[in-house]
């Protein structure tokens, strides 16, 4: 767009230059026309004045009238004198003219032989209308050069016109084209929040509604034993707990949208913290009846990175596969070294994942159908994916050869751990 309004400018400045130079060139024509059509009325006056000092002479007149004719003829000498351009040789030639109508004023009053005065006029008149025809041609070519330059001048503005048009309705058409995609990516836009809002809702709803229920059975039976009480209250503290991690995805991602979302760097031990979260899911998958397997080292993998938002990303991951869990599933959990680099798996047990849906898993407010008929807001993944690519990793989903589906996770060693060293 940029290109074409760069185009647009360069095509309506030679526009411009164009009219200015095709203006320019008619009123230089209009002067130069000027001048020679007031040296041809100049060279038909000093034909007229020569004829009339010839007849003067001729019928006997006065000196003071001959004299009076000579100063008429020699003024227009001199007007004529001051028009021509600074060309030496027409300046030569018109000063020339000056002396020979000097010579037939002298022999005008001094009433010699009429031959030799008729001579000197004839002489004179032959040179006033070969000035006459040249000025004729001299206007005849500057009307062919203007009329040329002219119609060049033209043509180059209808071309730039002509061009400006197309461009103008090239940018239009592009711009009507970006106008249609944005309004298209807004609807998209305005069409997944609302669905967004409706998920999130009916997300935030349900643990809300369990730990009522919970809460309201419970005091409902007087005689409910400690051992029930203990029970409920976990099923209201998980509940709780996955409440709270999901308020934290919509928090995080909403910063993350906007470029708000700090995230710390500092020696992480990555075993550590993967232990700990799979700790703060275990109640949260006890209450939907899915157990939490762990495999970890016991040497320590040590990372750089934030170490709350790498737990609430291996949280919305955790939460995603006990969703997917069927009841009394195991929900596999492992740490590790691959390839030089941290990696983190968890697999459940669940149908796994539709091929097609594979590579929109981690786009935000994106269901596949299975999570849409099991809830969820499409937000989990997509954070669990921008908090790793801020870390330098990377995520990945596939389906297990066994079951299920397998979530990956590959981060960057630490510069100054053994494994690192090692790689």
């Amino acid at each position: 767009m940029q290109r074409l309004n760069l185009t647009g400018a360069a095509l309506l400045a030679a526009l411009v230059v164009s009219l200015l130079a095709l203006l320019a060139a008619f009123l230089l024509s209009m002067a130069a026309a000027s001048r020679h059509l007031e040296r041809a009325m100049i060279a038909q006056s000093q034909l007229a004045a020569v004829s009339r000092i010839e007849a003067l002479v001729a019928e006997g007149a006065s000196r003071a009238e001959v004299e009076g004719a000579a100063r008429q003829y020699r003024a227009s000498i001199d007007a004529e004198l001051r028009l021509l351009e600074a060309d030496p040789a027409a300046i030569a030639a018109q000063r020339e003219e000056g002396a020979e109508a000097d010579r037939l004023v002298r022999l005008a009053l001094a009433g010699g032989p009429r031959d030799r005065l008729i001579a000197s006029a004839d002489a004179i008149s032959r040179r006033e209308q070969g000035e006459a025809a040249g000025v004729a041609a001299a206007m005849t070519g500057m009307r062919t050069r203007t009329t040329i330059l002219a119609s060049i001048l033209a043509g180059f503005a209808i071309s730039a016109a002509l061009a400006g048009s197309v461009a103008l309705t090239r940018a239009n058409r592009r711009l009507a084209g970006e106008v249609e995609a944005r309004t298209a990516d807004l609807r998209a836009i305005d069409a997944s929040r609302r669905l967004f809002f409706a998920k999130a809702s009916h997300e935030l709803r349900t643990p809300v509604t369990v730990m009522r229920g919970e809460a309201e059975v419970s005091l409902a039976d007087p005689g409910a034993s400690i051992a029930d009480l203990r029970a409920a209250l976990s099923h209201v503290v998980a509940n709780a707990d996955f409440l709270g991690h999901r308020i934290e995805e919509l928090l995080g991602l909403s910063s993350a949208a906007d470029g708000r979302l700090h995230l710390d760097r500092a020696p992480i031990d990555l075993v550590a913290l993967v232990a700990a979260t799979g700790d703060a899911a275990t109640a949260f998958a006890h209450s939907s009846e899915v157990r939490l397997a762990l495999a970890a080292p016991s040497a320590p993998l040590e990372i750089l990175g934030d170490a709350r938002w790498l737990g609430q990303a291996l949280l919305a991951v955790l939460d995603n596969g006990v969703k997917f869990s069927p009841i009394g599933g195991t929900l596999s959990l492992s740490v590790g070294e691959a390839d030089g680099q941290a990696a983190i798996e968890i697999v459940d047990q669940g149908a796994g994942v539709m091929p097609a849906d594979l590579p929109r898993l981690f786009d935000a407010y994106y269901q596949a159908g299975e999570g849409r008929m099991r809830g969820g807001t499409g937000l989990g993944l997509a954070l669990a994916r921008w908090v790793v690519e801020q870390h330098g990793g990377a995520i990945r989903a596939a389906n297990d050869p066994a079951g299920g589906c397998r979530i990956a996770i590959s981060l960057p060693l630490a510069p100054f751990s053994p494994q690192a060293r090692a790689a």
